[in-house]
C-alpha cells in the first residue's frame, strides 16, 4: 500500500523534504511508517522520535493522532508538523 507523507513547518528542514510517497506492507502501522521514514527519508525522524528528543503533531487524514498502534491504509495522508513556540 502507498500512503503520501508531509512534512510542515520544521519538520520539513529535519526531514529535508516536504511530500513524500511511502510503500508500506498491508496492516502497517504509523510506528511502521516512522520506521520506514527512518530509513528512506532520514534516520535522524526515527531515532530521535521514538527516544522522545523530537515532538510532532501527527495527523492522519486530517485527524490528530499520538497512537503508534493506528493501522494506515492505502491512500492515507500522513502530515507531520512540529510546534512551533514563540512570544
Amino acid at each position: 500500500m502507498k500512503v503520501t507523507v508531509v512534512f510542515l513547518g520544521r519538520a520539513s528542514e529535519i526531514a529535508g523534504v516536504n511530500i513524500v510517497d511511502v510503500e508500506l506492507v498491508d496492516g502497517a502501522k504509523l510506528k511502521d511508517l516512522i520506521e520506514v521514514l527512518g530509513e528512506k527519508v532520514s534516520r535522524v525522524i526515527s531515532d530521535r522520535y521514538f527516544k522522545g528528543h523530537y515532538v510532532f503533531v501527527v495527523y492522519v487524514n486530517g485527524l490528530p493522532t499520538n497512537d503508534m498502534n493506528r493501522e494506515l491504509k492505502n491512500g492515507d495522508r500522513v502530515v507531520f508538523i512540529t510546534p512551533e513556540m514563540g512570544g
